[in-house]
């Protein structure tokens, strides 16, 4: 007897499941169509073009202030000075010096880099060079059950979040 109350209530339950699931159909029907109508009426379409014609009033207002600052002698004056400045630093011989190293420096990096794309590629955990080093760092696998350590962990117990 309590199998068929069982399956009575697991019919019930069936058909409640797909009550809800038919009345989430519709409710999301009801709110697209609802969505629809809010922007097919006649105070959405004035908002949008009230929305679009502001955006071209304030892009021609941008347009109108770059061409009085490019016309503007203040403005060509301080471009005038930052461009001599930039030619004053380019010429100091403190600035090429400080250009060399920086060259040297990112090409160093490059060779390096490169040479641990090609081992890495290669699958070597050999050394990349003259007096640099791999460190060889132990790392878990959670698959494999935990190996049993004598020395006792140095920063303590971690706890996992």
């Amino acid at each position: 007897m309590s199998e068929n109350q069982n399956n009575q209530q697991g019919g019930q339950q069936g058909g409640q499941g797909a009550d809800l699931a038919s009345e989430l159909r519709e409710l999301g029907q009801q709110i697209e169509q609802s969505v629809r109508a809010a922007l097919d009426t006649e105070r959405a379409k004035t908002i949008r073009n009230d929305l679009a014609s502001g955006l071209g009033e304030i892009g021609k207002q941008v347009q109108a202030a770059v061409k009085a600052l490019q016309t503007n002698p203040r403005v060509q004056d301080l471009a005038d000075r930052g461009q001599k400045v930039v030619s004053q630093a380019q010429e100091n011989p403190a600035m090429k010096d400080f250009q060399d190293t920086l060259a040297k420096g990112v090409a160093q990096l490059n060779e390096r880099l490169a040479a641990f794309v090609a081992r890495v590629e290669s699958g070597q955990s050999g050394q990349s060079g003259v007096g640099s080093s791999t460190q060889q760092v132990p790392v878990e696998d959670e698959s494999q059950p935990p190996t049993s350590d004598p020395t006792p962990p140095t920063t303590g117990d971690t706890a996992r979040l």
